[in-house]
């Protein structure tokens, strides 16, 4: 069972005021959040459930046009591979990511070192916009051209789909609930060496209704969940978590960004 291993990357609050200003320009809904996001208390029901798109942070809805930086310019089958990954949201969305050997909006290294910035993560959406130009968006921890193809599908897709504004499913109420509190501080601790506050922050607290914007459902095979052990589940049953993207993760990407919206404008 792979535990958890993709944490979001939170901004300044100095870095959070340029994104939203740069958010507010390329689509002014994101406006009406002027806010940070917040969870709900532990152990309350979030918001409402399925794949998520934090209000804020979403592109237009005209679609998603990013180019694409490697910071630590690795091989070009590496650099070619990893861009396949990420669009693979492009099967159903208006998304497209493209390499550029100029500063990329988004900017990916494969930090393993210090630990502060190693791992599996990515900004949120528009949060990328408030990142200095020099400083990595998206990091890869360790992917070579040997890592396993099910690796990229699981974790690069994953990310892409940060990047594109998703949140973690596992943040829904309705998956956060069936987790043991008790056990997941005991096992955290063992298996990432984190703290309760962080336990409490990346597991057990659920998304916040204001902060979100879902479809009815929580979806436990999402790409946008990662698995959870039965180790702290109050039942003992693991919730699967995604290894690809799903029917539903393409459904709802669809309905975000649309491809049919630039269909009608070329029409014209």
């Amino acid at each position: 069972m792979t535990p958890i291993a993709c944490r979001p990357k939170p901004l300044t609050p100095a870095q959070a005021d340029k994104a939203l200003r740069r958010a507010m320009l390329i689509n002014p809904a994101n406006g009406a959040a002027r806010r940070t996001v917040v969870r709900t208390p532990v152990g309350r029901r979030g918001g409402g459930r399925r794949l998520a798109v934090l209000i804020g942070n979403k592109w237009p809805t005209t679609g998603v046009r990013l180019t694409v930086q490697f910071l630590d310019n690795p091989p070009a089958a590496l650099r070619a591979r990893i861009l396949l990954h990420m669009n693979a949201w492009n099967k159903t969305a208006n998304v497209l990511f493209t390499e550029t050997r100029g500063t990329g909006q988004v900017r990916i290294t494969r930090l393993d070192r210090p630990d502060a910035v190693s791992g599996y993560w990515s900004y949120v959406g528009t949060q990328i916009l408030g990142v200095d130009d020099d400083e990595p968006t998206l990091n890869l921890d360790g992917f070579t051209m040997r890592t396993a193809e099910s690796e990229f599908r699981r974790v690069v897709r994953h990310e892409a789909g940060h990047t594109l504004g998703f949140d973690h499913e596992h943040m829904r109420g309705a998956l956060v609930k069936k987790i043991d509190r008790k056990k997941a501080l005991s096992y955290f601790d063992l298996t990432q060496g984190w703290t309760p506050d962080e336990v409490d922050e990346q597991v057990l607290t659920p998304l916040a209704e204001a902060t979100i914007m879902g479809t009815a459902e929580s979806d436990p095979t999402s790409i946008m969940c990662y698995q959870i052990p039965g180790a702290i589940t109050k039942d003992g049953k693991p919730i699967r978590g995604g290894r690809d993207i799903n029917p539903t993760d393409f459904a709802f990407a669809a309905s975000i960004y649309p491809k049919r919206v630039a269909a009608a404008r070329t029409r014209r």
